[in-house]
């Protein structure tokens, strides 16, 4: 019996590890550079049709890494996760300042980046109309609510 490999967006969804040290995300962009055929996926974007070499794909998430770095003032911090550090298929990058839309209740939080080695394909939670606010505001912040006596 043949079973079917899980689609990006399914597996997206699944298992991630968090890359809590700087030498773990290091040593993941060293692996990335042995495995070509990767995908730098950009949301609220179409996604790419053509993948990139291992090598291109380590500069990008060193690149990544680098600008993670600077807007933590040096502090390291869970921003990168990956389903498997030893066979890589799909790579998760959060940028510090700018999650998305999670915040608002309005979806997920969405990734700055991720690289892939499965063909990507459009995810409907990562377009913008997703991340609209109601048009009728609310009556008041539920911390506001929290603060008041």
């Amino acid at each position: 019996m043949h079973s079917e490999t899980p689609s990006f967006a399914k597996r997206l969804s699944g298992r991630f590890d968090g890359m809590i040290r700087q030498e773990d995300a290091q040593r993941l962009a060293h692996t990335i550079a042995n495995l070509d055929g990767w995908y730098l996926v950009e949301p609220h974007t179409d996604p790419p049709a053509q993948t990139v070499d291992g090598p291109t794909a380590s500069r990008h998430l060193e690149q990544l890494l680098e600008e993670i770095l600077r807007e933590e003032s040096g502090v390291w911090s869970t921003m990168v996760y990956v389903q498997n550090q030893e066979d890589p298929w799909i790579v998760k990058v959060f940028h510090p300042r700018r999650a998305g839309c999670g915040c608002g209740g309005q979806g997920g939080i969405v990734p700055w980046w991720v690289l892939s080695r499965i063909k990507p394909e459009q995810i409907a939670e990562w377009q913008p109309a997703s991340c609209r606010t109601a048009d009728k505001p609310t009556k008041g912040a539920l911390w506001k609510k929290w603060l008041s006596p």
